[in-house]
């Protein structure tokens, strides 16, 4: 432990990174900037090649400073390729862990990694897993790999700490190194190192008891999240039924100082975590034999908000006398959140697909993709400028939207708004949990 640790101080440790994508590549970046050599791994060679040359490969990542990036690339402070470093002294994990269709956690890139890892591992090594698993994952699966691939004893010649990934794509004030980073180990010594690395490019770091408690605080962060939206989505229905206005509502009980916390409807959850870790806290609770009924319900009516949209948009076109089936239908945004380009579990994209499964006209007006990427995705691009629509469906709330001059939209008859960022128009706006603000 000693080596590693003045290893980590005077900042001569090497660090591998893998996985160069949403999380790996900032990640990287910084640990780099801090002044550690830094190697990037990737299966994918058009990824390493881009890095290596100072670009970005992911044109929808904003976190990425591109200039540090093409600084550090060209003196050889970070390298990129498809192998990784056999010679480092810390290996960090940075997969993505999705889930199989039965919403079953999907560790197989994980595992994939670890038993690379393992081949290979030299004692002293510290390993970092930042991929989102459930509670004991990083211990029972990622540990025992490394155990049975190296031949060597975790805690005893190697060390290892669960630092799940706290990345909020398009977040300016919370980046990488400004957004609280906990940290777990498998004892002590693995703890201690952890503490000691990441201190060197995070401003807080945030120290807990265990690599279970450290996987548990992503598990409870999102699924707290998860459920708030959740009964906000269950509540906002309720208001269209009884004519009340969720968001006064909102706002209102806003004005209480202690216990409550704002969360707003809208057409749906996306991203790479909220729609996906609650059902790593259902599975690990089904192995531990209790069950998060109450959170299962709230994944269930956030998944279901694309198609009380769609209702929505059935609705509004018989009040509005437009025949649905003949009507040109515009999808504003088809990013799952606002001024990013970022598609994943996207609901505006769950419902465009739903709307052209049903034979309804559809296109999509985003600036943040370009023609070619939306033909690609099989989507018809709108243009504002100079095509028609009857109807505009407010997917995402991208800063333009807001400002958009609505009238220019030539035979527009109403507005279905899924995020609830419009006033009063020239035509009805129906919104979620709001009804028509015309």
């Amino acid at each position: 432990m000693e080596n590693l640790n003045q290893a980590i101080l005077n900042k001569s440790a090497k660090v591998n990174v893998f996985g160069m994508g949403y999380v790996g590549i900032p990640l990287a970046i910084e640990i780099a900037k801090s002044g550690f050599k830094v190697h990037g791994t990737d299966r994918n060679g058009w990824k390493t090649t881009a890095l290596s040359n100072g670009e970005n490969p992911l044109t929808d990542l904003k976190e990425i400073d591109i200039n540090s990036l093409k600084k550090l690339a060209g003196e050889g402070r970070m390298t990129f390729s498809q192998e990784y470093d056999k010679n480092s002294d810390i290996k960090m994990i940075c997969v993505q862990t999705p889930m199989f269709p039965d919403r079953r956690p999907n560790l197989t890139t994980a595992k994939d990694i670890a038993k690379t890892i393992g081949k290979n591992l030299k004692r002293g090594s510290l390993i970092i897993n930042e991929s989102t698993v459930a509670p004991g994952m990083t211990r029972k699966v990622i540990a025992n790999i490394l155990e049975e691939e190296s031949g060597l004893k975790a805690g005893e010649d190697f060390y290892l700490v669960a630092s799940p990934e706290r990345i909020d794509p398009g977040n300016t004030v919370y980046t990488i190194n400004k957004m609280p980073k906990v940290i777990g180990g498998l004892n002590k010594e693995s703890l201690e190192l952890g503490v000691a690395f990441y201190s060197n490019f995070i401003q807080k770091v945030v120290p807990v008891s265990s690599l279970e408690a450290a996987e548990a605080t992503k598990m409870l962060e999102n699924s707290y999240r998860a459920l708030n939206i959740g009964f906000i989505n269950e509540f906002a229905k309720f208001c269209d039924a009884a004519g009340i206005n969720v968001t006064e509502v909102v706002d209102a009980a806003a004005t209480k100082p202690i216990g409550f916390a704002k969360h707003y409807p809208s057409i749906g959850v996306g991203g790479s975590c909220i729609p996906k870790d609650p059902y790593y806290l259902i599975s690990a609770g089904e192995e531990a034999g209790m069950q998060f009924t109450i959170l299962w319900n709230a994944m269930w009516s956030n998944e279901s908000m694309p198609y009380y949209t769609f209702d929505l948009l059935k609705k509004a076109s018989k009040e509005n006398n437009v025949k649905l089936s003949n009507a040109k239908v515009v999808i504003f945004g088809i990013a799952y959140k606002g001024d990013v380009k970022d598609l994943r579990d996207s609901p505006p994209l769950v419902l465009c697909n739903m709307l052209k499964r049903e034979g309804i006209k559809t296109y999509v007006y985003d600036p943040y993709f370009s023609d070619d990427e939306l033909k690609k995705m099989e989507l018809l691009p709108f243009h504002p400028e100079k095509e028609s629509c009857d109807i505009v469906i407010i997917g995402c709330d991208h800063s333009q939207f807001k400002a958009f001059d609505y009238k220019k939209l030539s035979g527009l008859k109403f507005i279905i708004d899924g995020k609830n960022i419009l006033q009063k128009m020239h035509v009805p706006v129906i919104g979620i949990g709001i009804g028509n603000k015309s």
